[in-house]
């Protein structure tokens, strides 16, 4: 009886091992920016539509399982929806880039260009 308990206890261990930190590494292609529930690009944002179509891109590949479709986080998951508001993007880079309180880094992931992109883009959300 010990015994099962154990593998089921490590099993299920595993299994949300493999949810939270599970790789989507481009496999699926990600949904088209008119997919991403209605979130539009900012007004004002740097780096023109293109830039905000890869960011959006690349948010929706890398982002978007943990911190939701709108930004909004939950659960341990913090909201990015005024992240500009606390961090530059230089500050975003590096968060990125390193990881932080539980967030993997993705340093190695994407490349510096995407990062510069993808944070660029958060700190317009303020």
């Amino acid at each position: 009886m010990f015994r099962k308990g154990l593998l089921l206890v490590l099993l299920l261990t595993f299994a949300l091992a493999v949810v939270a930190c599970g790789g989507n590494d481009a496999a699926d292609p990600a949904p088209a920016p008119a997919e991403n529930g209605g979130q539009a690009p900012e007004e004002g944002a740097t780096g023109g539509d293109a830039n905000n179509d890869a960011a959006m891109t690349l948010y929706n590949a890398n982002c978007m399982a943990c911190h939701a479709t709108d930004l909004g986080g939950g659960g341990n998951f913090p909201s990015l929806q005024n992240v500009g508001s606390k961090h530059d993007a230089s500050e975003i880079a590096g968060i990125i880039s390193n990881g932080r309180n539980g967030m993997p880094a993705f340093q190695g992931r994407l490349t510096e260009d995407e990062i510069n992109v993808l944070s660029q883009w958060l700190a317009a959300k303020k």
